[in-house]
């Protein structure tokens, strides 16, 4: 112990001795921890922690895990509303046992449409509210039948769209044109805010919600997320056990049917459908910051390295005198690991900073627990300490290894070749990591500006696009009256109809295969259009032909595929007369392909998407309106014939562009994401590069004044500096863009069933990442070189 102290003693003494340096060390590798620890906040809080906040170690969430023909439809593991009933009744290990499902509802009058979550009157309960900023929960009588037309909403919501009323509670609420009176509002980040901003309604309005069709006597209707709480001094083994008889005894009620079940926290990495998805997304997260870490690390391993140079003497004294390479060795790392530890505190700010950071980029983000706790504060000093090591090591190693007798008669140069070939891997490192963070920067900016780019084809100013959601009472009539009155408006050219992805970001589509071939099943948007569609939107068919309307009457249905799912599934040809199959095995034959298209918008993106022929009597969707003159006229003229079919169709028409631009922002947060890691590190490595051609000009002032007296130019002297550190440069790019590889790969991975994929072979992306690091690190060279070359020979001959 007593030499411990004594390290930290001589570590805090070269603190004080070289304060900045010393800071610099400090906030960079604060820096990187904070960073990391924060993108861990956020990972965890999204997919391994339970969604609450009171008392989490008791909350339990059922999965069941069905087999057999008689299993539910559906592909999320959830329970039909007999088996919750049975197990809320019968279960003694778990109460309260909440359910609950979301909806795609159309809120208020301008039909903004909003997640809402239609749950059991104990929903509350289970997620831990005590009590409501407002008003109150459901009442029990209010989850029986007949349907309460009630709603609580949470304070996000209260505060967006009531602007915050006291008076808020009796107030009516629209969904799908159902009025809601609203009895409670939650307080801000409660953690029952597991979709959306916050709305729920008592789940016995299912019904109304669905144009009547009712799910709670269909046996076979999987809909109800269950979770609940275990009671005290109850294992979740147990507890799972119990609910398993329960299920099984349910499983005689139907037919053919097996379930087994599970017990988890509710974590999204439970979810069947995430999982999959978390394999590439936490590393490629993970490995992003840790990049940036790494890249910190560097940093301050260049920072010591000049450091230890300047303490060589020191060193050689230390060892001369008696000290053993080992006790050298654990005071050198005392000092890089203090560095580390002593910004931890900035590192905690940094890391608590990140997940508001993350709610202020996805203002709509439900709720997930984000708090630091331990695991948090444990990965933040394991980091802590691993990147003080890390940095420290390289200097180190470099400071054993000198030479004694040089190094006591001060004649050991700085520029050897160890120190030399140290700093030159560590710059290389730096500029491989930068380009691999860039790059995925690069790739998601080529997405974002395939997307707002406009289509030279597409008049996308001159496109009106208006909602078309009739009620569950509108006459079959109604699409072709409202068709007629659209077309008559003044101004308008044509009139089409979509429905379908519509433009929105995400979604995974339908599962197609291709019948009689080995293709693989991929995930389509499937969009119901008019035939006139592509006429109205003027995309060019490629191959083939457009949709008639005998293609929606044909025993296999008539589709247009767009050319991305054409070069996917046929990259030699060969699509038309292609039959593909749905999971309802039902038959589309492929008669044409058209141009990249993304439904209903128009930019040059090219996405997988199906058209087929919409029916006489279409659902709820979109009409295109081509025209000619006056913008708000026509907007005006557009609502008022689609306002008599009720509040679904009520809002502001808006064009193409626009709606282009509002799809395009809904991608942003991934690209201010990825940009902000991306800047972080090339700044880093960029400090880096500068520290060390600056400390090496400085240190090789006597050199250059003995070049430039024989004669040497000023450019000469520029080029030799600049040679010398574009080499690790030029290695660093070649080293990152094979490093780029996997990434990129990984990356589309993720993408790869999104209207938004990323396409990893594109080499524009890279070529500007490697010009845009190139030029940087360039310039960032030439400022010391040039003020090396603006001293005077006889100056820097009587520099020593």
């Amino acid at each position: 112990m007593n030499g411990v102290t004594q390290d930290l003693r001589f570590a805090f003494r070269l603190i004080r001795k070289t304060p900045v340096v010393s800071i610099a060390t400090i906030v960079t590798l604060a820096l990187g921890v904070g960073l990391n620890a924060g993108v861990f906040t956020v990972l965890d809080g999204m997919l391994f922690r339970a969604r609450v906040t009171s008392d989490p170690g008791s909350f339990v969430h059922v999965q069941p895990v069905y087999s057999g023909s008689g299993a539910p439809r559906h592909e999320a593991p959830q329970l039909t509303t007999r088996d919750y009933q049975a197990l809320r009744d019968r279960a003694t290990t778990v109460d309260p046992l909440a359910a609950w499902t979301v909806i795609h509802a159309r809120q208020g009058a301008e039909a903004a449409n909003s997640l809402t979550l239609l749950v059991s009157c104990n929903f509350f309960t289970v997620y831990g509210l005590d009590r409501l900023e407002r008003g109150r929960t459901f009442r029990s009588e209010e989850c029986e039948p007949p349907a309460a037309p009630v709603a609580v909403i949470s304070d996000e919501v209260w505060r967006r769209y009531f602007d915050a009323d006291p008076a808020v509670l009796g107030k009516p609420l629209l969904l799908d044109r159902q009025p809601f009176t609203i009895v409670g509002v939650t307080p801000a980040a409660f953690p029952g805010r597991v979709r959306g901003e916050g709305i729920w309604v008592p789940y016995t309005n299912q019904p109304a919600l669905r144009q009547g069709v009712s799910l709670f006597d269909d046996p076979r209707a999987a809909w109800l997320v269950v979770e609940g709480r275990l009671k005290r001094g109850v294992t979740r083994e147990t507890a799972q056990a119990e609910l398993g008889v329960l299920m099984r005894q349910q499983d005689t009620l139907a037919v053919d049917r097996t379930t087994a079940v599970a017990l988890n926290n509710g974590a999204f990495i439970h979810d069947p459908a995430v999982a999959p998805v978390a394999v590439f997304v936490v590393p490629l997260v993970l490995g992003s910051v840790g990049l940036v870490l790494l890249i910190a690390s560097g940093n301050v391993a260049l920072l010591l390295l000049s450091r230890a140079v300047t303490r060589r003497r020191e060193i050689a004294v230390r060892l001369a005198i008696g000290c053993s390479r080992g006790r050298l060795l654990r005071m050198l790392l005392s000092e890089s690991v203090l560095f580390a530890l002593l910004g931890v505190p900035l590192s905690a700010w940094i890391a608590s900073q990140v997940p508001a950071a993350m709610r202020a980029l996805i203002p709509a983000m439900p709720f997930y627990p984000m708090q630091l706790d331990l695991a948090v504060f444990s990965y933040l000093a394991a980091a802590s300490l691993a990147a003080g090591v890390a940095a420290g090591a390289t200097p180190i190693v470099e400071s054993l290894r000198q030479r004694l007798a040089p190094s006591l008669g001060g004649h050991d140069a700085l520029a050897g070749a160890g120190r030399t070939r140290a700093r030159s891997v560590l710059i290389a490192g730096q500029i491989a990591m930068s380009v691999v963070l860039l790059s995925g920067t690069a790739l998601f900016l080529r997405v974002e500006a395939a997307l707002l780019a406009p289509d030279p084809s597409v008049d996308a100013a001159h496109l009106l696009v208006a909602n078309y959601d009739p009620p569950p009472t509108a006459p079959t009539t109604a699409y072709a009256t409202t068709v007629a009155r659209l077309a008559a408006l003044p101004g308008v050219v044509a009139v089409a109809y979509g429905h379908g992805s519509t433009g929105e970001l995400g979604g995974e589509g339908t599962p197609l295969s291709v019948r009689g071939a080995s293709a693989p099943i991929r995930r389509v948007a499937i969009n119901l259009v008019s035939p006139n569609y592509f006429d109205t939107l003027n995309r060019r068919i490629v191959q083939g032909r457009a949709l008639r309307d005998e293609d929606g009457r044909a025993a296999a249905a008539g589709a247009v595929v767009s050319q991305a799912l054409a070069d996917a599934w046929w990259p030699r040809g060969g699509a038309l007369g292609a039959i593909l199959e749905t999971p309802e095995h039902d038959l589309l034959d492929v008669v044409g392909v058209v141009r990249g298209d993304l439904a209903l918008s128009g930019a040059s993106f090219d996405p997988m998407q199906l058209y087929i022929v919409a029916p006489a009597a279409p659902p709820s969707g979109q009409f295109v309106l081509r025209f000619s003159g006056d913008l708000r006229t026509l907007q005006a003229a557009a609502r008022d014939a689609l306002r008599d079919l009720g509040p679904g169709s009520a809002a502001l028409p808006t064009t193409l562009a626009a709606a282009d631009a509002a799809s395009a922002a809904t991608f942003m947060p991934l690209v201010d994401m990825a940009g902000t890691l991306a800047v972080t590190a090339i700044v880093l490595a960029l400090v880096g590069i500068y520290g060390v051609v600056a400390f090496a000009v400085g240190r090789r002032t006597r050199e250059i004044g003995v070049r430039m007296a024989l004669g040497a130019t000023g450019a000469q002297v520029t080029r030799m500096i600049l040679a010398t550190g574009l080499r690790p440069i030029a290695v660093g790019l070649a080293v990152g863009f094979v490093l780029v590889v996997p990434g990129a790969i990984a990356l589309s991975r993720v993408f790869e069933h999104t209207p938004v994929p990323i396409r990893a072979g594109d080499p524009v992306p890279y070529a500007i990442v490697g010009l845009v690091l190139a030029a940087a690190s360039l310039l960032t060279m030439l400022v010391p070189a040039r003020r090396a070359m603006r001293v005077a020979p006889s100056v820097s001959l009587r520099t020593e």
